[in-house]
């Protein structure tokens, strides 16, 4: 929320600073005007206008305005209650630091100023918070000067609270790093078993001699792909962009063949035949259901975090049910384990089918975000840049083989690179995700290194053509056709001295110690300095270095990165079809709450998808079974589980639950008619 706050501040005191400086344009604009009006009188001789029109020139030229940052900080010091307000709340919190640092000093003079209620700052005061705020601070004005230590103050701690080399003692999200990592006698005592269980060698030459060698291999194969052509390089690496897939003949009849005998869909038959099927209601109930009327209320929960429809909603779309009944239900399970559960069960349901191994690779999956509308009065909201709608975003694993493995909720606006390597260690199947593809948002240097250490490979689709450079260690012989866009600035020295720390951050995250979202917050740019980072960043480089040589040179490669990454975002197509409302604050005053709305979207998401896989593999069986021939596999592929045509998603919601009882109620069938059954 401070954070939020300052950005806030910063954004209001940037409007009103744009609204009155002039812009290049106006500039111009009277530059021109005047030369003009020189130049027309015609009372002046050639030396008086030569000397006029210099002077004019010399004085656009001299004209060196202040920084629109430094204009930013004016403005900001101008608001000196605002920044007191804050701070008056913000030095009761108990602050710590492992270390002397000059956040804390700095509150610890503002505590004292504040309860003699100073408005000047002393000159002893000597604390260091950044050049930006130095010559305000040590100027003659010292109300001034005040007022830029509490904002160099805030400015200080939100980077502080970031890296963690500030922190709370009580507080779980804002922790020491020494609390958030392994302690240093475990990790002692315990080392051989960490590094065994991440296969990892303790000697970090063992580990960057392999990777060398391949770094120099991709060196090699990149160089002969520009002596032949296939890649263009001057001051970048051009590439030719992919050819868009071609339409295969056999497919698209296919395809009409496959869904011509899909039967019509009612959402609330879909998840009851699901439910038949899985039994993910047992599962989020933790037993089976007493009654239908349980049942019918699990189901309404589900519906109600999953498209954001109210309780009141929901009941006169089951009108069997009550808005106070639904909402209990609601918070009885809005438990993110059990509705993880509940969609990997959904999702082995849908893997099962032979169809679904002709979709992809088993260990390739893909991770992004989609953002979701909610109220503006949410704390945790952001404008949606693409909408510009108050949004949170649901952060979403998809396999290649179809189906959402993991999901979140995040902040927009932030880098996701955390996000993105939770779902691949805390995913509770048997999968095993060797490639996670991901967007610019869902990698760092730092992350790219991490993920490598945790056992899985982090391939971003980079955007910008600046982030296309090539690291290689200092001093490395190479290939003259690759000077031009090769930077020789890893460290080798510096990784193998952080090796140790380094390694200890990656158990931490794997053993639970911490999330892979606190690790790469305290380890995002906000860290910058700190060895163990600068580290982390050279490791990543290079693991980078060799992921775009083979994303350069190897087209197949490319292409089935960015196939997987179109997979992601088909399914986020289909959990905005079932998606229907706005998240009600209710529902974002907690994370347990707002973890609930995304896992049941993926519930439902995932319920979705393996109802079609399995009348898919139906149409398949038959049409094999006419034709006498088996289907190949590379037109399978391109059929996917993500149909919405014939599927009513909205409407009054009407249960079946008789047609599939022996199989959600089999206690409860015993001895009971279908006309009892359905009063039951």
């Amino acid at each position: 929320m401070l954070r939020h706050w300052i950005q806030k501040a910063v954004n209001d005191a940037t409007r009103d600073i744009d609204a009155t400086r002039p812009d290049l344009k106006t500039r111009i604009h009277d530059f021109a005007a005047a030369v003009k009006a020189v130049a027309l009188d015609a009372t002046l001789s050639r030396d008086e206008l030569s000397n006029k029109v210099c002077a004019l020139a010399d004085q656009a030229l001299d004209v060196r305005p202040p920084s629109r940052r430094s204009l930013v900080r004016a403005h900001l010091m101008a608001k000196r209650g605002q920044a007191r307000a804050m701070l008056a709340k913000i030095v009761r919190l108990p602050f710590e630091a492992q270390t002397a640092h000059p956040v804390t000093d700095a509150l610890q003079v503002l505590r004292d100023l504040y309860a003699g209620k100073a408005y000047t700052l002393p000159d002893r005061v000597t604390i260091r918070l950044g050049r930006a705020w130095r010559q305000a601070i040590d100027g003659y004005d010292r109300h001034k000067a005040l007022s830029a230590f509490e904002w160099a103050t805030l400015f200080a701690l939100r980077v502080a609270l970031r890296n963690g080399s500030v922190f709370v003692d009580h507080s779980f999200a804002f922790r020491s790093q020494a609390r958030m990592l392994i302690p240093h006698d475990d990790w002692s005592a315990k080392r051989n078993h960490y590094y065994g269980h991440l296969k990892l060698p303790q000697d970090a030459k063992e580990f960057l001699e392999p990777l060398v060698r391949h770094l120099n291999h991709g060196l090699s194969v990149l160089r002969d792909a520009t002596v032949r052509g296939d890649v263009r390089i001057d001051t970048a690496v051009h590439l030719d962009a992919l050819s868009a897939q071609g339409k295969d003949a056999a497919v698209e009849p296919l395809r009409r063949a496959i869904f011509a005998s899909h039967p019509g869909g009612q959402l609330p038959e879909i998840i009851l035949e699901i439910d038949s099927l899985t039994r993910f209601s047992w599962l989020l109930l933790g037993r089976e259901p007493r009654s239908r009327s349980e049942l019918l209320l699990v189901y309404a929960a589900v519906l109600a975090h999953g498209t954001s429809l109210s309780a009141a909603d929901i009941s006169r779309m089951v009108p069997e049910l009550s808005p106070v009944a639904i909402r209990q239900m609601m918070n009885r399970i809005a438990d993110e384990r059990k509705l993880r559960q509940a969609a990997d069960a959904v999702l082995e349901f849908m893997l099962r089918h032979p169809i679904a191994a002709h979709w992809g690779r088993a260990d390739l999956a893909s991770s992004d975000m989609m953002s979701l509308e909610t109220t503006r009065t949410v704390w945790q909201a952001r404008a949606d840049p693409r909408r510009r709608t108050a949004s949170i975003g649901m952060y979403t694993h998809v396999m290649d083989r179809w189906g959402i493995f993991y999901d979140q909720p995040v902040i927009l606006n932030e880098r996701q690179a955390g996000a993105a390597i939770e779902g691949v260690i805390r995913q509770s199947g048997t999968r095993d995700v060797a490639q996670l593809a991901v967007d610019t948002h869902g990698y760092t240097d730092f992350a790219m290194g991490l993920a490598r250490a945790l056992g899985f490979d982090l391939c971003p689709r980079l955007a910008h053509l600046r982030d296309r450079r090539l690291h290689v260690p200092r001093h490395h012989a190479v290939p003259a056709e690759l000077v031009a866009v090769t930077d020789c600035d890893v460290r080798l020295d510096l990784i193998e001295s952080i090796w140790d720390e380094f390694v200890r951050v990656a158990a931490s995250i794997q053993s639970g110690r911490c999330t892979a979202v606190e690790a790469l917050t305290r380890f995002g740019a906000a860290a910058r300095g700190q060895s163990v980072y600068d580290g982390g960043v050279h490791i990543g480089r290079l693991f980078r270095t060799v992921f775009l040589i083979d994303y350069f040179t190897n087209p197949v490669f490319r292409s089935e990165l960015q196939h997987v990454l179109n997979r992601g975002e088909a399914v986020h197509t289909v959990q905005r079809a079932i998606h229907i409302g706005k998240i009600p604050s209710e529902l974002t005053k907690h994370h347990e709450s707002l973890a609930a709305v995304s896992s049941s979207l993926a519930l439902l998401t995932n319920a979705v998808m393996a109802w079609n896989t399995m009348h898919m593999q139906r149409a398949v069986g038959q049409i094999e079974a006419m034709s006498g021939d088996v289907l190949r596999a590379v037109d399978l592929r391109r059929i996917a589980p993500t149909y919405l045509e014939g599927i009513n998603l909205r409407g009054t919601f009407d249960f079946p639950i008789a047609r599939y009882a022996d199989r959600v109620l089999p206690s409860l069938v015993d001895g009971l008619s279908v006309n009892e059954l359905r009063s039951a």
